[in-house]
């Protein structure tokens, strides 16, 4: 009887507890909802306020305010409204539309942003081969505590020419902190007016948020900045992560460099040698006006102990050439290791050699490896025919004297060095 009475005192208290809540919530509701209603009948005011004012502005030619939300064409309309393409570089970067150059760390995407400007701002040839539509006004926004490697760049690349050109027409602005706080893009705005710069390039980009939402605005920002100033945007971007060598993608310019119409995208192609100064790299690039292309890019900047010490010598090399010479090697390889096999079953023959159905027999091969590697090996002379033996209707084969001598000797010291690995040590 007493654990009933308990049981519906605590009903009763969770229903009291239940209805209290309820009644919260509703007082909150109603309290948010009277608060909503003052925020909007506040907007409204404001809204009927404003009108008269954007009127005002657009009558003397305002500014963004008084922006119109779309403009309706006609077909014709469109086409007259068209425009020629402008080019920086014919066929690869296009005037006024903003790019990026985009690639893991240390692939040179600073080198290659150097060797653009310079040949912009003297009218030479990117990378040696791509010549600039004519001389341009170029800005370089560059890390204040990079200013040493720049300049060892911009060194290089003059001494590459044999012109060698001057870069009177190439401004540099060192900057300290990120390039798209507010502060800095008055700064930016001021120095692109002043030098009524063309291009600016700025490597690297820096962000000091790492919310992505955040970084996109900052970026647009910052571009929409270099292009209200006349100039056209070419930001360097590495990739957030580190990437194997091979080519890139368009793919990778999903989310927040998505506001690029042209791109640059630079990768290795064989791991870098430490202290070799050889780098062997993929430039592929796209944009909208149509250009596209992929090249092998080979740069040699030398050692500090070479004579002259570091250079910039570049070399551009077309994708499929370079594609199938990697084929071509890999097959080399391939038949390399057949042709031994080859090799192998005519030494151990001797003087007497073997018809071919008994070499391929020896040999374990499939007809399919087999048959391609007899006719490069008789081909090359790196099997020949014996003179055929009184009533005999067989061919024998055999290796050539000169390339039997020499596996004989690599086989002879194959078999010193084996044994000397299993001799016992001898007693002291």
């Amino acid at each position: 009887m007493r654990r009933a009475r308990i049981q519906k005192f605590q009903t009763r208290m969770r229903q009291l507890q239940k209805e209290l809540r309820a009644k919260e919530t509703a007082e909150q509701l109603a309290a948010d909802r009277t608060k909503i209603i003052e925020r909007l009948d506040a907007l409204t005011a404001d809204d009927s306020a404003s009108k008269d004012i954007d009127f005002f502005r657009s009558d003397v030619g305002g500014g963004d305010e008084a922006k119109e939300t779309h403009r309706t064409l006609s077909t014709a309309e469109m086409l007259a409204e068209k425009k020629p393409q402008e080019w920086l570089f014919p066929n690869l970067l296009t005037k006024n539309e903003p790019a990026v150059i985009v690639g893991p760390s240390k692939t040179l995407k600073s080198s290659l942003a150097v060797d653009l400007c310079a040949a912009l701002a003297t009218g030479g040839k990117f990378l040696g081969e791509f010549a600039a539509e004519k001389v341009f006004r170029v800005g370089f926004v560059g890390a204040d505590n990079k200013q040493s490697q720049l300049t060892d760049l911009a060194v290089r690349w003059s001494a590459a020419r044999k012109e060698n050109p001057t870069l009177d027409n190439l401004q540099w602005f060192m900057a300290v902190e990120e390039p798209a706080t507010p502060e800095h893009l008055e700064s930016l705005r001021e120095w692109i007016e002043k030098f009524q710069l063309e291009v600016v390039v700025i490597d690297p980009l820096r962000l000091g948020s790492t919310n992505k939402r955040k970084q996109a605005e900052a970026i647009q920002t910052l571009v929409k900045t270099i292009s209200k100033a006349g100039a056209t945007p070419i930001l360097c971007v590495q990739t957030r992560k580190e990437m194997k060598p091979g080519k890139l993608d368009a793919s990778i310019l999903a989310g927040s460099l998505d506001f690029a119409q042209q791109w640059l995208l630079v990768n290795r192609r064989e791991a870098f040698e430490s202290g070799s100064g050889q780098h062997k790299l993929w430039l592929s690039i796209g944009g909208y006006a149509g250009q596209g292309g992929e090249w092998g890019v080979d740069i040699d900047e030398g050692k500090l102990t070479d004579d002259g010490g570091r250079r910039w010598n570049v070399t551009l090399r077309e994708a499929t050439e370079i594609e199938a010479a990697a084929k071509q090697a890999k097959e080399d390889v391939k038949f390399e290791k057949l042709e031994s096999q080859l090799r192998r079953v005519l030494l151990d023959a001797g003087e007497n050699g073997l018809c071919k159905y008994n070499i391929r027999s020896n040999s374990g091969m499939s007809g399919s490896k087999f048959g391609p590697t007899w006719d490069r090996m008789m081909t090359a002379g790196k099997i020949v025919e014996m003179p055929k033996e009184p009533h005999s209707t067989l061919k024998r084969y055999t290796l050539p004297p000169e390339n039997e001598k020499n596996e004989t000797e690599r086989s002879s010291r194959s078999r010193r060095v084996r044994c000397a690995d299993h001799e016992p040590a001898q007693q002291a």
